[in-house]
């Protein structure tokens, strides 16, 4: 017999409410939002391994685990079994931000801050690229940098790409299918660097595939082949920018 799942007591009102106070603009809101975004999808995640170890204590079979929560054996023991035992769990597209660096954030948030100056309803490549460059000290703008392009250079470059301004920009402004796909691809990006979290470096690399030799760093001179002699050697520096 199947029973219908409890209310839940976490309403979108109440979590607006916790957010949209007098005392932040609209931008540190977007902000908070992503922030309380990501503790809630945390707190999700421990909820369920709560019952996914009573049900393993109880006995229940890793296949019958996956059944329950609508997916198979294997992801089952991939998502929880990982947790379980400390270790880091696969970088997957799936988990968001969550494995974004701090640095990786900047670049997300100030292309939507950038989308929002400039009166976009949607955040692009472009935006993202102002991101990139707008912390000097990051470790992507310096491999922008070491391939003797100006930063700022990069920024009024990108900036004359973007698109007028829309009748109206949404609270949350989406990624189009571009921006989101540079996004995705930086998870694949660390992993093939073997790294457990996503930098601002991840981010350029992806944004370089996705762009394909042709969107605006690449028309200033700067290639993955560049980044990547840039990374090698800041590695051996040992310069840890993350």
């Amino acid at each position: 017999m199947t029973t219908s799942p409890p209310e839940s007591p976490v309403r979108l009102g109440d979590l607006i409410a916790l957010i949209d106070t007098d005392d932040d603009n609209p931008l540190d809101r977007v902000t908070h939002a992503m922030q309380l975004a990501e503790e809630l999808g945390e707190t999700a995640d421990s909820l369920i391994g709560h019952f996914v170890d009573q049900a393993r204590r109880a006995g229940a079979s890793w296949s019958e685990i996956g059944r329950s929560m609508g997916t198979s054996k294997q992801a089952a023991q991939k998502r929880f079994v990982t947790r379980a035992t400390g270790a880091a769990a696969p970088l997957d597209a799936s988990q968001g931000f969550s494995r974004f660096r701090e640095d990786a954030r900047a670049v997300v948030v100030t292309a939507q801050e950038r989308a929002r100056d400039a009166g976009n309803d949607f955040v692009g490549v472009s935006h993202l690229v102002l991101g990139l460059v707008a912390a000097p000290d990051s470790t992507a703008a310096r491999a922008i940098a070491a391939q003797a392009v100006s930063l700022s250079e990069v920024e009024r470059a990108a900036a004359a790409t973007l698109p007028g301004p829309a009748p109206s920009v949404p609270a949350l402004i989406p990624f189009d299918a571009h921006a989101r796909a540079a996004l995705e691809g930086t998870f694949t990006v660390a992993q093939q660097r073997e790294a457990d979290s996503i930098g601002s470096e991840h981010v350029l690399l992806s944004l370089l595939a996705v762009d394909a030799g042709t969107g605006v760093l690449a028309g200033l001179g700067v290639g993955p082949d560049g980044v990547e002699s840039f990374l090698a050697s800041d590695e051996t520096h040992g310069s840890d920018d993350g």
